[in-house]
């Protein structure tokens, strides 16, 4: 019983450490955020541009997941890969893995360009501020720190998108071998 007892304790003054040390660092994080400006910008700029990636960055990882596994010689679940490719059910006999691919890659595209599009103008007007074409002292900083922040999704869209398109062209070169 003793041994129990302590045990609790134990836990107890963990979880109770973590909750605290939590608590420490979102109090530290807020405090930077509330004096540095462009810290804030970051954050905002990292956040919303994650949230603008999400489809992107769950779409081509799962895109690239499911290529290497077709490629592993893995079995597939075509219906899946249609919903993912946002394709009707009824043609599926008639639709190979590989096509399927192909299709939700394609069905990731617009996407795509709207992301970088917005990624683009972010950076277009850090880039005038940071040349000195548009002089402001106040929006400058936080221009340059939503740029930064934004980055580091769009890095991540880009590694998953060339790793995808890698493995749907070591797809389509195994399907050609394979006919």
């Amino acid at each position: 019983m003793n041994k129990e007892r302590i045990l609790w304790w134990f836990v107890f003054v963990v979880l109770a450490g973590m909750l605290i040390l939590s608590f420490l660092g979102f109090f530290s994080l807020a405090t930077i955020i509330a004096v540095n400006p462009e810290a804030a910008a970051f954050f905002i700029g990292f956040a919303g541009f994650w949230l603008f990636a999400n489809r992107l960055i769950f779409g081509y990882g799962l895109l690239a997941n499911t290529a290497k596994a077709f490629l592993d010689g893995r079995e597939l679940n075509k219906e899946k890969i249609a919903q993912k490719a946002n394709q009707p059910i009824e043609k599926l006999e008639e639709m190979g893995i590989v096509s399927l691919l192909v299709m939700w890659k394609n069905h990731l595209e617009p996407f795509k360009y709207a992301y970088y599009l917005g990624f683009f103008l972010v950076f277009t007007i850090s880039l005038l501020f940071e040349l000195n074409i548009i002089a402001s002292i106040t929006f400058a900083p936080i221009a340059k720190g939503l740029m930064f922040g934004s980055t580091i999704p769009t890095v991540i869209v880009w590694g998953l998108e060339l790793t995808a398109n890698c493995y749907l062209t070591e797809s389509l070169n195994k399907n050609a071998e394979d006919r």
